[in-house]
């Protein structure tokens, strides 16, 4: 095991009302059987640097030589290790940061609170060297139909048969704009429980009274059973709404934080988005946008 020496940059996100005479804030982050880790709070630059001290494996010494940046190339142990290295200097960043957020009732601190810059390395906190970072890329190809001659034409026909789109669209669209992957996965959630009842109703008008009045079975229920009842079907994202709504049920109702990554955020939206628009295609099978729609358009990688 080698002893070495982390540091990570971040910036701020939003505004922090400070007052001090100095440019620099330091507060010093306990974590349970581990180093502390040192943050200081960068004022006139809105940026953060976090201090810690890690010991690397033999094998991660030996990768931190060669300069190599993209951790994604590495064998999986040593992925594992090298997020080790880097998720303590976050979870204290945050941490202090979410005290002053809310103790100090910052609101103008973003709830994100802050974004990576980058991770570096160093044996003597002199020459700092740049960590290998896991490289991902989320694409998000355009998915909206141009507003033209033809698409008018569309919506002029929506008009006259009297169509309203569905209202779970509208938290669907909010959620894939939302930045927190909290408030995107609540919003999910609540645009496929949204759907799933507006699809009922337009599919059979006479249980309107049953699903608005009565507590409705959970996701799975619906998307499941009662779908297949209906349409010979069920969904095919019936096992991840799942589990996305027993996940939005611990967001909500559970006083601890639970922590739910950005990539699986945008991915459990996406699989949202598939079965809405598979409801959709169920009801309008031959509408030219939503058949457009319905193809996959939201790649995580």
């Amino acid at each position: 095991m080698v002893l070495i020496y982390l540091k990570g940059c971040f910036t701020l996100l939003g505004k922090v009302d400070s007052d001090a005479e100095g440019n620099r804030l330091r507060l010093s982050v306990p974590l349970e059987g581990k180093p502390r880790v040192v943050v200081e709070i960068v004022l006139d630059e809105k940026s953060i640097e976090s201090f810690y001290e890690f010991e690397v494996s033999k094998e991660m010494w030996d990768v931190l030589q060669t300069g190599m940046t993209d951790g994604s190339k590495l064998p999986k142990n040593m992925q594992n290790e090298l997020s080790r290295m880097t998720s303590d200097i976050s979870t204290a960043t945050r941490k202090a940061l979410s005290l002053i957020k809310y103790c100090l009732y910052q609101i103008e601190l973003s709830e994100n609170l802050f974004s990576i810059k980058g991770m570096y390395w160093s044996v003597d906190k002199v020459r700092w060297k740049l960590m290998p970072m896991m490289l991902y890329a989320i694409m998000l190809p355009l998915d909206y139909i141009k507003l033209n001659e033809d698409s008018v034409k569309i919506i002029q026909g929506y008009l006259e048969d009297g169509l309203e789109p569905f209202l779970a669209l509208r938290h669907l669209q909010r959620a894939k704009k939302e930045d927190n992957p909290r408030y995107k996965w609540i919003d999910a959630t609540i645009a496929a429980e949204l759907a799933i009842k507006e699809f009922l109703i337009r599919k059979k008008p006479d249980i309107e009274t049953i699903l608005l009045e009565v507590p409705a079975p959970p996701l799975d229920k619906l998307y499941g059973p009662i779908l297949e009842s209906y349409t010979g079907q069920r969904s095919p994202k019936l096992k991840e709404l799942s589990k996305g709504a027993q996940v939005r049920n611990r967001l909500v109702h559970r006083p601890k934080e639970m922590r739910i990554g950005q990539r699986e955020a945008i991915k459990y939206v996406q699989d949202v988005e598939i079965a809405i628009y598979h409801l959709l295609t169920l009801l309008y099978p031959s509408d030219p946008i939503v058949k457009r729609l319905s193809q996959p358009k939201v790649v995580v990688t």
